[in-house]
């Protein structure tokens, strides 16, 4: 699952400690996933009437020591919501695999929406229908964790102030996007240079030309590389899950993705295995740091100073 580390305006952890979100995200992911699938093949188990009787006698007797020990534990110092991702009950009961996986998985989703408009001690007000939006929930669940996602940031390089789309941040490649929504019969067409037409059955209306918003993305990510010293190659990309593109890319320079071609796109970049680079964290950061940010101190802070850096670094 990718990692969503720049969301619109929102305050983003990442943008703290590229160094160290990445795979502390990648960690909890992984060791939930590994508790639930536990709980989910013991749940079985504990289905009978017997197994339920010795479980409550066992809770009983051992109620009064885990009350000491939880005032013995100080959990002031604890991510609320990693707590939450953490604790969060399921029923299991006569739930399949497949069902848990896509519970997990969409509780995985607005875990990283937390994390891609909170901190330990700021947050930013989300949009709610982001937590209803297709294309950032597939962009986050169809690729692996060594990408980087930043949807919709407003980047200010050196002192313009651009509107970007779409960034996906790989190992060695990052990829301009932009996204066209449209039906299974949509087609877009090019008309002019400011231009392109979406044709829908007999409707007929005209969109700005995605390839503008393509040139300013890639202008802008271009000359941070080349500020930063760092090498990566920069690719574009205009996709539609959901229609056709009648358009040449002969002159263009962009890659064009529909739903004929968008699952081998797709494949191709998950099956990238490289690990997460250090020249990847670094242009990230360097990026985080030109995105801006609209958001306010948590009125729950009851984290010491060092909260922030409370969690071990991990290597990469």
């Amino acid at each position: 699952m990718a990692h969503l580390i720049k969301l619109e305006d929102c305050v983003s952890r990442y943008q703290y400690d590229m160094y160290r979100y990445p795979g502390q995200f990648s960690r909890l992911k992984r060791e939930r996933w590994d508790s639930l699938k536990r709980e989910w093949e013991n749940s079985y188990l504990n289905d009978s009437p017997s197994v339920n009787k010795f479980v409550e006698e066992q809770k009983k007797s051992a109620k009064g020591a885990f009350d000491k020990i939880k005032k013995w534990y100080k959990r002031e110092n604890r991510d609320p919501i990693i707590e939450e991702f953490e604790e969060k009950p399921y029923r299991f009961k006569y739930t399949t695999l497949p069902e848990l996986k896509t519970t997990f998985l969409h509780e995985l989703f607005e875990f990283q929406l937390n994390w891609a408009s909170s901190t330990l001690r700021e947050t930013s007000i989300m949009k709610k229908q982001l937590f209803y939006d297709p294309t950032l929930k597939w962009l986050l669940q169809s690729f692996p964790d060594n990408y980087f996602v930043l949807y919709y940031p407003t980047v200010t390089y050196p002192k313009a102030t651009v509107q970007f789309d779409i960034l996906l941040i790989g190992p060695t490649d990052i990829w301009c996007i932009v996204n066209l929504n449209g039906s299974g019969n949509t087609i877009f067409q090019s008309f002019s240079e400011r231009y392109w037409l979406e044709l829908e059955g007999e409707e007929e209306k005209k969109i700005i030309n995605p390839l503008l918003s393509l040139n300013r993305m890639s202008t802008i990510v271009k000359r941070i590389l080349a500020d930063s010293e760092l090498d990566m190659a920069v690719r574009k990309a205009v996709l539609t899950k959901n229609g056709y593109i009648d358009v040449s890319n002969q002159w263009s320079g962009a890659n064009f993705f529909d739903q004929r071609n968008i699952d081998e796109w797709n494949d191709r970049l998950k099956n990238n295995s490289s690990p997460i680079k250090s020249v990847q964290l670094k242009f990230s950061q360097y990026l985080l740091d030109a995105c801006q940010t609209t958001s306010e101190l948590r009125y729950d802070i009851g984290v010491e100073e060092e909260d922030i850096n409370s969690f071990e670094n991990e290597d990469y």
